[in-house]
């Protein structure tokens, strides 16, 4: 009996009827197109034993000025950093410092809820806090990174402890102190989700949303220098130098070596373990050593009966004209770093000074000078940072106003005839979601528009800006990535297009109908765009309406070969490789993966499935029979299955045959299949570890049957 050859189209065409998708593959996953021919997508493998707390809406690898890799990570409460270890570190920015009142924890016998009291704390549920300096209450001790778990009233919230408590108990003392970090924005588009927006049962009935945004909480990533810029939707911009241990700058802090380390200018005395001042106005003193270009915390205790006290490091003012006893703690920007002088001078001062230290902060920090509210950044190549929407001089914020700083310095905004800062509003469209750069010029993608932005150099413009397309905007910050010079986006419509040689052109493809009908809609924030260099591929993850509001589906292109692809998978953020060998995701319970590394799913089993369109002899009329398979496959690792369905149609409607699914090895030489009807379609699966699957040119004993229509 003479062979058939499956001769199957590349690429997945489920938009097509069941006929016209003949010789073409209608459904997939994990399943991609090399060179024409269908394979599995690689494996997955855990890049940290650690998670991050929640979802993840941003990611981007860099390396530092010593070739250090570093991940970072948006999520939508925290900004995470990964380090080549895997080792993760809370970099989450904080708003807030200081001491908690006497005995601020409560606990509970055989619980590990804590009740911590804060008045007026202005905190909400999932809000990143820290503690340090407390002693043991109910038999544990409240020290480190907590999340906000229930906010009780004004003036206490609640948070969970590793371990319950072995009795119930109020305590603590009284040298808490405390951090609060960025207040997190939503898990998801709420603006659009109507009745039950939210969690049952939080909030009181008929109160509004609070301390949430109406859109998902994502992030914008980009590099200066060695540094991490970071950027929430519509919050400000914030900066972290890759410093991940903050060891202490000031020796002697304390004070219990008396005349050693500090100089002290005239009125400064030590008394026992003590730093006085009587009447000074002069330095209290000592060189330290900073990194340059980032940002350190001065902490000190302060008595003060008369006067006042400044702080400074070399020539830049910490804090000026202190004039209360207390507890200080004071942020400052290190600059050109190295060795310079932290000085505490006195301005008339009668008091003392205690437990001094500087430490180097690990966590991101705003960036001076910058618009108050900023929609999304980016960096240019010549070294400009760049706000797509922003606050104008009058505090308003102008969803079209694109702002940017000088050349090289990311805390000069304002512009002047000696700089290149400015500010430029453009005049289509609603408003800008994303800017990203690109080979020779910046693009601005709004709702319903694309603007390009060059760079001129001349400074009473800096940039032109010329709009390149309409009706093609972007549906989410993320949706849209660049790949060797050109820039591919989803679109609110649905459509995909691509930016290149100055023009915007939709992406013909055979998904678009697949992705529109089953999304969910009201999460066009969630959609992500990445880069598969190694493959030449753009993937989109995005929230599809059959599985929730969750990201949970993906669709590739192959812009090589212009193929497309469909499937699923529980990733909210992806990056390609670049810093790391391999390319990192984030799945919605907070693990952070390699991608398309070796042949299983972190050790375990993994699945894919390939399915034809109907094949059929002649045109439909005559009924075929299926008497063997004969595989033809490439690098097979494990096995996997085939499995035939048929069908007859006629003036009763439609019969639908599904065979037994049949298992093939490397060593299957033929499968015996016995299929008639008057069209089949072959379905390829697997769930193996290992598992790899490269498609050949596998043909099938087919013949007519005498059976016609």
């Amino acid at each position: 009996m003479p062979l058939t050859k499956l001769n199957i189209q590349p690429g997945i065409f489920p938009d097509d009827s069941p006929l016209s998708a003949e010789n073409y593959f209608v459904d997939a996953d994990k399943i991609r197109f090399v060179n024409g021919k269908p394979e599995t997508i690689l494996g997955h493998e855990k890049a940290s034993t650690d998670t991050v707390y929640g979802k993840a809406r941003g990611m981007m690898t860099w390396s530092d000025n010593s070739r250090n890799p570093y991940l970072a990570i948006g999520t939508h409460t925290d900004l995470v950093a990964m380090d080549n270890d895997g080792e993760l570190y809370n970099i989450t920015p904080i708003i807030e410092r200081g001491v908690l009142g006497s005995n601020p924890f409560t606990t509970v016998n055989e619980s590990a809820d804590v009740t911590v009291a804060d008045t007026g704390h202005g905190l909400i549920v999932d809000q990143l806090v820290r503690f340090s300096g407390a002693t043991a209450v109910g038999g544990i001790t409240i020290d480190g990174e907590y999340h906000v778990t229930e906010v009780s009233s004004a003036n206490a919230y609640k948070i969970t402890h590793a371990s319950a408590a072995s009795s119930g108990a109020t305590g603590g003392g009284t040298t808490v102190s405390y951090e609060y970090g960025l207040a997190p924005g939503s898990e998801f588009d709420l603006g659009q989700l109507g009745y039950g927006s939210g969690t049952y049962s939080s909030g009181t009935f008929g109160s509004p949303v609070t301390g949430y945004e109406a859109f998902a909480r994502t992030w914008t990533l980009d590099k200066w220098g060695q540094n991490l810029l970071a950027c929430p939707r519509q919050g400000q911009i914030y900066e972290w130098s890759p410093i991940t241990s903050a060891s202490e700058a000031v020796a002697n802090g304390d004070f219990a070596t008396i005349g050693t380390s500090w100089t002290r200018g005239t009125g400064w005395s030590a008394t026992g373990s003590d730093i006085k001042a009587s009447a000074a106005s002069s330095d209290l003193s000592q060189s330290i050593t900073l990194n340059a270009g980032a940002w350190a915390l001065l902490d000190f205790d302060t008595s003060i009966a008369s006067g006042s006290i400044y702080a400074y490091w070399g020539t830049t003012t910490i804090k000026a004209g202190i004039g209360a006893s207390g507890r200080y703690k004071e942020v400052f920007y290190t600059g050109n770093g190295g060795s310079q002088s932290l000085k505490l001078t006195g301005g008339g001062l009668n008091g003392a000074v205690d437990n001094v230290s500087v430490k180097q902060l690990m966590s991101a920090n705003p960036i001076p000078n910058q618009p108050s509210k900023v929609g999304s950044m980016f960096v240019t190549p010549e070294r400009i940072l760049v706000a797509v929407g922003s606050t104008d001089s009058n505090g308003n914020y102008d969803p079209l106003r694109v702002a940017w700083t000088d050349t090289g310095n990311n805390q000069t905004w304002a512009g002047t005839t000696a700089n290149l800062a400015g500010n430029f509003t453009l005049s289509n469209g609603t408003h800008l979601i994303r800017g990203i750069s690109t080979y020779g010029e910046n693009i601005i993608l709004g709702n319903d528009m694309v603007y390009s932005m060059r760079f001129t150099s001349d400074p009473s413009t800096v940039f032109n800006f010329d709009l390149v397309g309409t009706g093609c905007g972007l549906i989410g910050p993320n949706a849209v990535c660049e790949a060797r010079g050109k820039l591919y986006w989803m679109s609110p419509g649905g459509q995909f297009y691509v930016y290149g040689a100055g023009g915007v052109s939709p992406l013909d493809n055979p998904v678009k109908r697949y992705v529109m009908d089953n999304l969910s809609w009201n999460q066009g924030d969630l959609i992500y765009a990445w880069h598969n260099s190694k493959n030449n591929e753009i993937w989109w993850s995005y929230p599809d309406s059959r599985d929730g509001n969750e990201c949970s589906r993906y669709v590739i292109y192959n812009y090589m070969d212009a193929t497309w692809s469909i499937g699923t998978f529980d990733r909210t953020s992806w990056c390609d490789a670049g810093s790391y060998q391999y390319p990192l995701a984030v799945d919605t319970s907070g693990n952070i993966y390699f991608q398309e590394k070796d042949f299983s799913a972190d050790g375990g089993p993994r699945s894919f499935s390939l399915t034809s369109g109907w094949i059929d002899i002649g045109d439909g009329d005559q009924h075929l029979a299926i008497n063997a398979y004969y595989p033809d496959a490439e690098d097979l690792q494990g096995g996997y299955n085939i499995q035939f369905t048929t069908e007859i149609r006629n003036a009763i409607g439609t019969n639908e045959r599904v065979y037994p699914q049949q298992s093939l090895t490397n060593a299957t030489g033929r499968v015996d299949v016995r299929a008639t009807g008057q069209i089949a379609k072959i379905t390829w699966s697997a769930t193996d570890s290992p598992s790899f699957y490269r498609m050949g040119v596998p043909s099938l004993e087919l013949y007519p049957t005498n059976r016609r229509r």
